[in-house]
């Protein structure tokens, strides 16, 4: 019995399984006569024993191990959160922003719902202290109306003041505390309450629960099963993707791709449709006047391989599927193209007398002979071809060792199915090598196929002749490989433009490995050197990718393990320097070798999943985006843009043993059909048709979750903005909010609940994949966001402030009276012109473009582009345009609106004024487009220089810290260089930075040697 362990190990190697002799248990040596759970029989029968399930076998023990570093995370984060609670509670509540090392959005997102609400907070008690303050002033302090009041009569009448006799006579008239002033103090706190209910955000949690939740459901249609919620949105910030090949980027379907058969060349077409072009229906095109060409071809297959071996069609999709040795099942799938039944074939060679399938003697394949062989006799009947003997053996192998083994080869086969053959000379021999090198350059795999006749059984018997595989004729020889997914390179090729790395993380050889990603572009032409063959650094083997990051242990004796032999370009067992390992027994990482070694490694052949491993946790840590010298050398000698932030690396698996990966990985993908339930336990996101394709939809649908959350912020900023300022303006001018309790329950449900909906279920388009991904040190509110948000919070104060304190100027007949009070003309004209401009700035919130986009792409300027694509957006405008109109008209007191609501010249002014906001939207979109310093400002997110510093800002506890030491730092500079404190910080940044950027250097030697020029005191540095 041999079992396919790869699953579990990575080997492709089959493991023999052998039974323990004589009841011992440890067997002898080499015995292994257990069997795990997940892997798969290729050869053999046997009867099994269970011994170990659930938790206690070696798939559950891993899945145990990967919940409990989950629940040991989960723990540290917690134990983190209440440790900040208890000693920094009151400076984070006075501290704004967050920690800029790379957070996810998630992380930004809390951090600005914080700080909004701590705005908010800060100005609604602000504005209370201030109100407060003003009437204790005014009314106790000055007295209010009281002190103008001499008569005694007078006094009392008015409830607020009393009377205080003098006892010369007279007296004076005061203002004390009554019951009503209780009512004046809570309506000072009911409008400082307003102002932080419009402030805080409780819209947004809505929002991004419900983009997620759209996308979850949406990319599940798109063959994403997604199991974590915020991997949706990392994955849209991918940087690198380290795909699988076998599955991912090939069909897992070994295939026959080329033969040379009966005299002529036969070629699969890859990607242009299995049937119309795949290489069977080309050779049934060419034998329609010949099927005895056929028969040979499909007797010599389906004659020869393993019983167990068997292609199913599922009529319903059309998909194909391989039971048993995956290169039997592509030579049958190839007679199946040929419109051969294998099953009636079959029949007419079963012997009676013969426990085989069918025929009379098989030899089964050795690593030795390199090849199998079949016996069958003579049909009877028309099905037979006209065989010179009785009995024929098929035999296919290993190209090398069957041309050695035959004397001739198939010229053609006559419609009568005579066959026409010559001899194998030594020009005939080097032909079919030749053919067999061109498939090993392309990395297929070569096969040939030939027979013998025989007049009658040779003398001992099949099996006691070891010269039966000999004389042979050489029928065809094939090459065979796993093909590309007709949908790869157009799926990678939008990974390039989309500013996304793609590496190959594989098992198979390096030739192989190479052969494919060129064929699929991960490879590119810039990455190839003379002889079509890698340059140095892009294709390497597991092997030597491992020797070469990890640091070795020279205080320890040598020891056995897997070693790069440059010699055979592949990986051996034998003595040399073990690795450094940690306090958890894991392999120290050098990273500066490391960061020398990824940025140009494409493909990684013979990896194992310790290989894949070392390469995401290296490539999450890394910071060569830092060294502006290394990554400008990569562009001028590869051409290859390294991402100016820290990478984001998603990863594919399918193997119990690649869930360390997948844990480790940014967003780690399982495959669906191929995966084993460990890795799928262990992924955030599984393929359910293991296509790469469907990585790109779920990119697509990552950057849009980003981009629909951000159109939410940026509308609702802008509301809060106006709403606030504008209640603040109301409660100093009127000592009340223009917009009362219910109007602004309404407004909040508009830009809250409402807007959410609208924003959030916006669907993804091409579009997204043109441009580069957002960095993790990105903020969440970007240049043109900001310019949106100030741009219209001003049209919108601007446009309120003229209704509310000169509404007589409006373009109003009649013209409306100045009336700050609830319910009166003034202020229902000034609530409907205020929920208008919210309603057409949801449009303009609609798009996010970037400068480069304004100045190239016209459908950016246009905001109602795409809109009847997202038909909830519109249900939502027309729900919420009509309910307007309803409050307005039927209303009335309820909703603090003038009864019978407003005329239609007041509608169209509403209207008018919202729709301005549109107008509005081009100008400030102008106005980037002019001013905006780089084409880039939206997809390059900080500069070297910049991330040095931030890089320096960190290792200060908080914000307050880095201040402090900053200036103890910097004071220790200004006495050295006798200067001023300001400019003995800038000192002490730029001599941190100097060591790791040279333009830091530049600036430091340069203000150094200005400052000692002035104080010749110093000596040396």
């Amino acid at each position: 019995m041999k079992m396919d362990e790869s699953a579990l190990t990575g080997e492709t190697a089959l493991i023999p399984k052998t039974a323990a002799k004589g009841g011992d248990c440890e067997g002898g040596p080499g015995d292994d006569p257990f069997i795990v759970s997940g892997t798969n029989i290729i050869q053999g029968t046997g009867l099994m024993l269970v011994l170990a399930v659930g938790p206690n076998s070696i798939q559950g023990k891993i899945l145990a191990r990967i919940r409990e570093q989950e629940e040991d995370e989960n723990d540290q984060s917690a134990e983190t959160e209440e440790t900040k609670s208890a000693f920094s509670a009151l400076r984070a509540f006075f501290t704004f922003g967050g920690s800029d090392n790379g957070a996810t959005l998630m992380d930004k997102l809390d951090v600005l719902a914080v700080d909004i609400g701590k705005m908010g907070l800060i100005v609604a008690v602000g504005v209370f202290l201030i109100m407060l303050t003003q009437w204790l002033l005014k009314d106790f302090i000055a007295g209010g109306p009281c002190p103008e009041l001499i008569d005694e009569d007078d006094c009392l009448s008015t409830l607020v003041c009393t009377w205080s006799a003098a006892p010369s006579g007279g007296g004076t008239c005061g203002r004390h505390f009554v019951t009503e002033d209780v009512s004046t103090i809570l309506d000072y706190f009911i409008v400082a309450i307003t102002i932080l209910v419009v402030a805080v955000p409780e819209g947004l949690p809505l929002a991004v629960t419900l983009a997620l939740a759209v996308s979850m459901k949406r990319m599940t249609e798109d063959a994403n099963q997604v199991k974590h919620m915020d991997s949706c949105e990392t994955m849209g910030s991918a940087t690198t993707i380290c795909s699988d090949k076998t599955g991912t980027l090939t069909e897992n379907k070994m295939t026959v791709m080329s033969a040379r058969y009966a005299g002529y060349q036969y070629e699969h077409v890859v990607g242009q449709g299995e049937q119309d072009n795949s290489l069977g229906a080309k050779m049934l095109s060419a034998f329609k006047t010949n099927a005895a060409k056929s028969r040979l071809l499909c007797e010599s297959i389906l004659l020869n391989v393993s019983p167990t071996s068997t292609v199913s069609i599922k009529p319903e999709t059309g998909s194909t599927f391989y039971v048993g040795n995956p290169t039997d099942c592509a030579l049958i799938k190839l007679t199946q193209q040929l419109s051969c039944d294998a099953d009636s074939l079959r029949v007419a060679f079963k012997e009676g007398s013969s426990m085989l399938d069918w025929g009379v003697h098989s030899i089964p394949f050795s690593s030795q002979r390199k090849r199998m062989s079949w016996m069958v006799k003579r049909a009877d009947g028309s099905a037979s071809l006209p065989y010179p003997g009785r009995y024929r053996m098929y035999s296919k192998g290993a190209p090398t060792q069957m041309l050695a083994a035959c004397t001739s080869f198939v010229t053609d086969i006559t419609a009568a199915g005579a066959t026409s053959t010559k001899p194998l000379e030594a020009r005939d021999r080097q032909a079919f090598m030749d053919m067999v090198a061109t498939c090993q350059s392309k990395g297929l795999r070569a096969l040939a196929l030939a027979y013998r006749d025989f007049d009658d059984v040779p003398k001992g018997g099949w099996g006691g002749n070891g010269d039966l595989e000999t004389n042979m004729t050489v029928i065809t020889v094939v090459g065979i490989e796993d093909p590309l997914r007709p949908s790869v390179p157009g799926a990678i090729a939008e990974c390039h433009k989309a500013g996304i790395d793609v590496r190959m993380c594989t098992g198979d050889a390096l030739t192989t490995a190479v052969a494919i990603a060129k064929g699929c572009r991960i490879l590119r032409g810039s990455d190839l050197g003379e002889g079509g063959q890698p340059k140095t650094g892009f294709a390497m083997t597991g092997a030597e990718f491992d020797d070469r990051v990890h640091l070795k242990d020279s205080s320890k004796p040598e020891t056995v393990r897997r070693v790069f032999d440059p010699e055979i370009n592949d990986a051996v067992d034998r003595l040399a320097e073990p690795f450094l390992l940690d306090e958890a027994g894991n392999k120290v990482l050098d990273q500066k070798i490391f960061d020398d070694l990824w940025p140009t490694l494409r493909v990684l052949a013979r990896c194992q999943p310790e290989d894949k491993l070392a390469l995401v946790r290296g490539m999450r840590k890394s910071r060569v985006f830092l060294d502006e010298a290394r990554c400008a050398a990569l562009v001028n000698d590869h051409g290859i843009r390294i991402f100016p932030d820290y990478q984001v690396v998603a990863v594919t698996g399918d193997g119990t043993n690649d869930a360390p990966a997948l844990k480790s990985a940014n967003v780690g993908f399982a495959m669906g059909i191929a995966g084993t339930e460990t890795a799928k336990q262990a992924a955030d996101i599984i393929l359910l048709d293991d296509s790469f394709s469907s990585i790109v939809q779920a990119v697509m649908w990552g950057r849009n979750i980003f981009d629909s959350i951000s159109k939410f912020i940026q509308f609702q900023l802008t509301v809060n903005v106006v709403a606030i300022t504008l209640a603040v303006i109301g409660a100093f001018a009127f000592n009340d909010s223009p917009l009362s309790a219910v109007q602004m329950l309404w407004v909040n449900m508009i830009m809250d609940s409402l807007a959410s909906l609208a924003l959030a279920t916006e669907p993804p388009t091409e579009e997204l994949l043109d441009r580069m991904p957002y960095g993790r040190r990105r903020p969440i509110i970007s240049v043109t966001m900001g310019a949106n948000i100030i741009g219209h919070a001003i049209y919108q104060a601007v446009i309120l402030n003229w209704v509310l304190f000169a509404p007589s100027s409006l373009p109003l007949d009649p013209p409306v009276a100045f009336e700050p009070t609830q319910g009166s003309l003034h202020w229902s004209l000034f609530f409907n012109v205020f929920v208008m401009l919210q309603l057409f700035n949801e449009f303009n919130s609609r798009r996010l473009p970037t400068a480069k986009k304004l100045r190239t792409t016209w459908s950016e300027w246009n905001v109602f582009w795409g809109v009847s694509q997202n038909p909830y957006f519109v249900a939502i405008m027309s729900f919420t345009f009509c309910m307007q109109v309803f409050l307005m008209i039927y209303g009335g007191v309820a909703v603090n609106i003038i009864p019978g609501g407003l005329t239609k010249a007041q509608w169209l002014f509403s209207v008018a004024v919202g729709a301005g906001g549109l107008i509005w939207q081009l100008l400030i979109n102008a106005i980037v487009v002019v001013f905006s310093p780089s084409d880039y400002e939206e997809e390059v997110r900080l500069t070297p220089t910049e991330l040095e510093e931030a890089a320096y800002e960190e290792t200060a506890a908080s914000k307050w810290d880095q201040v402090r030491i900053g200036v103890r730092r910097g004071a220790l500079y200004s006495k050295v260089f006798n200067t001023d404190i300001k400019t003995g910080i800038k000192i002490s940044k730029l001599a941190h930075c100097a060591a790791t950027s040279e333009k830091s250097s530049r600036s430091f030697r340069h203000l150094a040697t200005e400052l000692s020029s002035r104080r010749r005191t110093i000596k040396g540095d």
